[in-house]
C-alpha cells in the first residue's frame, strides 16, 4: 500500500477507536433507544392487488406459515428446528453447546406466544449475550459455532413470506398478521440498538430493515382486523429509524475494497429513506443511497454483467440487491423525488462523501417527477440478469463457482420440494440425529435462481426473462411501474493469448459421452467474469476461469480455475462441491475451496492460490495464479493457468458424440475424487 494511503488508514483507525470508546460508554450508561417518536410511515410501494401469486403452492404456504408461527426455521442446514430459550441443538459435526437461559430473560411476554432466542446459534446451541455492546461481540473462536445463524434469522426474510401466504390462503391472514406483530415486537424488545449479536454486521441490519418494511407494507393493506394499531406502528417506525441511524454510522465502506456487505448497507438505507417521512436527514439518506447504488453497479459488476466476487451465488445476492433497489428508485413517490431537488450536503460526516445534485450520475425528470438512471447502468443491469439466464443448466440450477453462503436479499416465492424427514436424514450428513418421524420437510433449492431471473421480467420486456415464476416479476412491476429499454445487448469479445506448448510433456484425456448430435450448440463467453459456456437444450458445459475476485483479494473465490460443471439431459455428470461452512469449521472451509475439491489437474497438492494460516486466511487468497484463453472456436476452448512453477493447458472440445477434455502440464499431475458435496450453506452430502 502506498505510504500516504497507509497513513490515512492508520489515522482513520485511531479516530474510529476514540469514537467507539465514547459511543460505548454512552450506550452502556444511558441506553441506546431514541427518546422521541418519529412520524408514522405513510408511504406504500406495493399494491397487493397487482401481485401475481399463481406460482405459489397453497400447500407450501400453509406448511411454511405453520413452521414460522411455531418458530421452527430451516436456515443454513439447520433442519426445521424450533428456536426458543429452551430448545435443544442438533450440533455441528459433534460440536454442541448447552447455553440455554431462562425464558424470563426475554423482556417480551404475551399470551400464547413463546419468545424467540435471537442471540442463539440454534444449530450448535452457543449463545451470545444481549447485554454485550455490539463491537465487543466475538466470533470465529469456537469450533462448531456459526454467528451467521442468528444473523440469518434476524434478516426477517420469512416475514414477507408470511404476508404473501396470507394472499394465497385467506384463512391464514389473522394468524400471520399477529405473528408478524409479535415477532417484530419480540425482536425490538430484546435487541436494543447496538446491543447483542444482531447489530454486529451492518449488512444484516440493512437486509432486516428492508424485509420489515416490505412485510409491513403488505400486512397493513391486509389488516382488516386492526391488529396493527397505532401503538405498534409507532414502535415499528421508531425501530426503522434506529436501523437507518445504525447503517449510516456503521457503513462497511472502504475506498480500497468493499463488496456485497456495503451494497446491502446502502440498499437497506434506500428502503428506510424511501418509506420514512421526508426530513433533511432522511432526504440525505435517500440521495446518498441512490448515489452509492449507481457507484456500486460500476464498482461491483463487470462490463459483461458478471459480479466481481467471482462467485455465481454471490452474483445472485448482489444482483437481487441491484434489481430491487432499481425498482424502488424508479417507483419513488413524487414527494420523495421533489425532496431530492433541494437536499443539502451540509452536516454529512461519514464516508464516502455525499455529492450535490448537480454532481450526481442520476437526474430528475421534472415533467414526471421521477429518477432517470444512466444508460450504461440500464444496460449493465440487463446483462446482470442475462448472465444468470446463460449460466442456468437444463435442470434449472446454476453451477457453483466460488463461495455459496445461501445469501439472499428477499425470499418471496418458495423454491424447493417436499421430502420426508427420513429422506432428508438419509440425504444430508449435517442432519444426523434429526427427528426421523415421517413428517413433511420442505427442502429449499438454493441453486435454482429462477426467482431472480423473474425479477428482470418486471423491468425489461425480453423473452429471455420469461419463466414459471410470476410473483417476483409482478412485485418488481408493481414497485417500479416502469420498464427499461437496453441499448446494448452485445457480448464482450474474448482476447486470445499466444502461448507456447513447449515443456508441456505430460498429457491426459477425459471423455464424456454425449447424445449423438448437438445441432443447436451455443458458445457464450463472459471474459471479464472468467466463465465460458457451451449449451443447448439438453447439454450444458460451464467452465471456470474466474479472476481472484474482489479486486484480487479473493474473499469468495476457490482454487477452481479450469474446473467445470457438466449437465446432460438434466443430470449432473460433473459438479462443483460447493462451500458447506465458513468459520465454524475452518478445516472444512479450506477443504471445500482447495484444489483437491475441484475437477482440475493437481500437481503435488500445490494450491493455485495460497491462503494465510488461521481465521485471518478464511476470507482471502494470495493472487498467485494467472489464467487466460489461448484459443477458441464455436466447439472448443483452450485455457491456460500458471501458478508457482506449474503450467497447465486444458482443452475442451465438443465433437459429434463426445466431450473430450485434454490436459497438458509441465509436471506429472493427477485428479482428485472429492467425497463431499454441499448444495447450500450448511448442507453436506456424499458426492455421487
Amino acid at each position: 500500500m502506498p505510504p500516504q494511503e497507509l497513513a490515512k488508514k492508520v489515522v482513520n483507525k485511531i479516530n474510529t477507536k476514540v469514537k467507539n470508546k465514547i459511543q460505548r460508554s454512552r450506550d452502556l450508561s444511558k441506553g441506546t433507544r431514541i427518546n422521541f417518536d418519529v412520524p408514522l410511515i405513510q408511504n406504500s410501494y406495493i399494491d397487493i392487488k397487482e401481485l401475481d401469486i399463481s406460482n405459489i403452492d397453497s400447500k407450501v404456504a400453509r406448511y411454511l406459515s405453520q413452521m414460522y408461527c411455531e418458530h421452527r426455521f430451516d436456515l443454513l442446514g439447520s433442519g426445521w428446528v424450533k428456536n426458543s430459550y429452551d430448545s435443544v441443538a442438533l450440533g455441528v459435526e459433534g460440536y454442541k453447546y448447552e447455553m440455554n437461559t431462562d425464558i424470563l430473560n426475554s423482556q417480551f411476554s404475551i399470551l400464547n406466544y413463546s419468545p424467540v432466542d435471537w442471540q442463539k446459534d440454534y444449530k450448535s446451541g452457543y449463545r451470545w449475550s444481549e447485554n454485550t455492546w455490539y463491537k465487543d461481540i466475538k466470533f470465529g473462536d469456537k469450533l462448531g459455532v456459526d454467528i451467521k445463524v442468528p444473523w440469518e434469522l434476524a434478516r426477517f426474510q420469512h416475514l414477507p413470506q408470511l404476508a404473501i401466504f396470507s394472499f394465497v390462503d385467506e384463512s391464514l391472514q389473522e394468524q400471520n398478521i399477529k405473528e408478524f406483530k409479535h415477532q417484530v415486537l419480540d425482536f425490538i424488545t430484546n435487541n436494543p440498538p447496538r446491543m447483542g449479536v444482531n447489530w454486529v454486521c451492518t449488512m444484516d441490519v440493512g437486509i432486516r430493515a428492508a424485509n420489515m418494511l416490505v412485510a409491513y407494507d403488505m400486512f397493513t393493506q391486509l389488516d382488516s382486523f386492526e391488529i396493527l394499531d397505532n401503538e405498534f406502528k409507532q414502535i415499528f417506525v421508531n425501530s426503522i429509524y434506529e436501523h437507518g441511524v445504525h447503517i449510516v454510522n456503521n457503513l462497511e465502506y472502504s475506498e480500497f475494497g468493499r463488496n456485497n456487505h456495503y451494497l446491502s448497507d446502502i440498499v437497506g438505507l434506500l428502503f428506510v429513506s424511501a418509506y420514512m417521512k421526508n426530513s433533511d436527514e432522511i432526504n440525505q439518506w435517500l440521495a446518498f443511497s441512490i448515489q452509492e447504488v449507481i457507484n456500486e453497479m460500476d464498482y461491483e459488476f463487470y462490463d459483461d454483467g458478471g459480479n466481481f466476487e467471482s462467485s455465481t451465488s454471490y452474483h445472485r445476492l448482489s444482483g437481487e440487491l441491484m434489481v430491487y433497489s432499481t425498482a424502488l428508485i424508479l417507483g419513488l413517490k413524487v414527494e420523495k423525488v421533489k425532496a431530492l431537488q433541494s437536499y443539502t450536503t451540509k452536516g454529512w460526516r461519514v464516508k464516502p462523501k455525499l455529492k450535490s445534485l448537480q454532481n450526481q450520475k442520476f437526474s430528475i425528470l421534472n415533467s414526471q417527477f421521477s429518477i432517470s438512471l444512466p444508460q450504461w447502468y440500464i444496460d449493465r443491469l440487463y446483462k446482470v440478469g442475462r448472465f444468470t439466464v446463460n449460466i442456468t443448466k437444463p435442470n434449472g440450477e446454476i453451477p457453483q463457482f466460488g463461495d455459496n453462503d445461501s445469501g439472499r436479499f428477499f425470499r418471496f416465492s418458495p423454491n424447493g420440494e417436499f421430502l420426508t424427514n427420513k429422506e432428508v436424514v438419509s440425504r444430508y450428513l449435517n442432519l444426523k440425529g434429526y427427528s426421523e418421524d415421517d413428517e413433511l420437510f420442505w427442502d429449499e433449492n438454493i441453486l435454482n435462481h429462477s426467482t431472480f431471473i423473474s425479477c428482470f421480467g418486471g423491468l425489461y420486456e425480453d423473452e429471455i426473462f420469461e419463466n414459471s415464476i410470476s410473483f417476483e416479476k409482478s412485485f418488481i412491476d408493481s414497485m417500479a411501474k416502469n420498464t427499461f429499454q437496453t441499448k446494448d445487448k452485445s457480448y464482450k469479445e474474448i482476447r486470445k493469448n499466444s502461448y507456447s506448448l513447449e515443456g508441456l510433456n505430460h498429457k491426459k484425456a477425459t471423455i464424456h459421452n454425449l447424445k449423438p448430435n448437438i445441432q443447436d450448440l451455443k458458445f457464450i463467453a463472459y471474459p471479464d467474469s472468467g466463465i465460458y459456456i457451451f449449451k443447448s437444450d439438453d447439454f450444458h458445459l460451464s467452465i471456470c476461469a474466474t479472476p481472484l475476485g474482489q479486486k484480487d483479494s479473493g474473499g469468495h473465490t476457490h482454487n477452481d480455475k479450469l474446473g467445470y460443471e457438466l449437465c446432460i439431459d438434466g443430470m449432473n455428470k460433473v459438479k462443483d462441491p460447493g462451500t458447506y461452512l465458513y468459520t465454524p469449521l475452518p478445516h472444512r472451509r479450506n477443504e471445500f475451496r482447495s484444489i483437491k475439491a475441484h475437477s482440475v489437474p493437481i500437481v503435488e497438492n500445490i494450491e493455485q492460490n495460497s491462503w494465510s494460516v488461521g481465521n485471518i486466511g478464511l476470507f482471502g487468497l494470495f493472487n498467485e495464479s494467472k489464467c487466460f484463453v489461448k484459443e477458441y472456436e464455436s466447439n472448443f476452448l483452450e485455457l491456460v493457468i500458471e501458478y508457482k512453477d506449474v503450467k497447465v493447458l486444458r482443452r475442451f472440445e465438443i465433437k459429434e458424440d463426445i466431450l473430450e477434455i485434454v490436459d497438458m502440464c509441465n509436471k506429472e499431475f493427477s485428479y482428485s475424487e472429492f467425497e463431499m458435496y454441499s448444495k447450500g450453506y450448511g448442507k453436506v452430502s456424499i458426492n455421487e
